[in-house]
């Protein structure tokens, strides 16, 4: 798996300028980091170019500060990732198809997507979910670790780059490197699991201004 965190930073100030304020926007940063990159990459699994995907991340997040201080997450009724990605689906045929629905048919279309989503659809969600959350575990990592411990980790453990490059370029002998993969590896598989449950289960950052 690639190492490919989303950061674009004029998506990122542009969503925040539509829906944060003093007092939230912390908390809205934090939901960016959390869900734009996930949202950014349905987008483009459906045929988006980049620059159309980034406007996608932006009105979904317009949606969410507009729903998230009402939502009501039921773990019974399915995951807020089939929610999040249903609302995407909805969002990106709005652009292709360039209509506008009124509530009761965005509402029939997430019901919609949700049932008719293939075997297919359902798998890369999942993975890009665990990706997202594997990147903000990585993210919330960094200022933790030496830096020439958390690159080396990454080229090696998260990149797949060959280990005599990495030992080459890092300086570092075998054992120091197995010794760092291992001891990064609980840490990330640690941080990554408490980044999920937080995925899984959002809080509101308040009204919007």
């Amino acid at each position: 798996m690639t190492y490919r965190h989303f950061n674009n930073e004029t998506t990122r100030s542009s969503v925040l300028r539509a829906v944060a304020n003093t007092e939230n926007e912390a908390a809205w940063q934090r939901l960016f980091d959390l869900y734009a990159g996930f949202v950014f990459s349905i987008a483009r699994s459906k045929g988006l170019k980049p620059e159309d995907a980034d406007d996608i991340v932006q009105v979904v997040f317009m949606d969410l500060a507009r729903n998230l201080p009402t939502f009501q997450y039921d773990r019974a009724k399915g995951r807020f990732r089939s929610y999040l990605t249903g609302l995407v689906h909805w969002r990106v045929m709005d652009r292709l198809k360039a209509g506008k629905r009124d509530a009761e048919l965005k509402e029939s279309f997430l019901e919609e997507a949700k049932a008719s989503a293939t075997a297919d659809d359902n798998d890369f969600a999942e993975r890009e979910w665990q990706a997202a959350a594997m990147e903000e575990a990585l993210r919330r990592m960094k200022p933790d670790v030496r830096p020439e411990h958390y690159a080396a980790f990454v080229a090696s453990a998260v990149e797949g780059q060959d280990t005599e490059a990495v030992m080459k370029l890092y300086g570092l002998s075998r054992d120091n490197l197995y010794q760092i993969r291992a001891r990064l590896t609980a840490k990330l598989r640690e941080t990554t699991a408490a980044v999920i449950a937080e995925m899984d289960s959002p809080d509101a950052p308040g009204p919007r201004p």
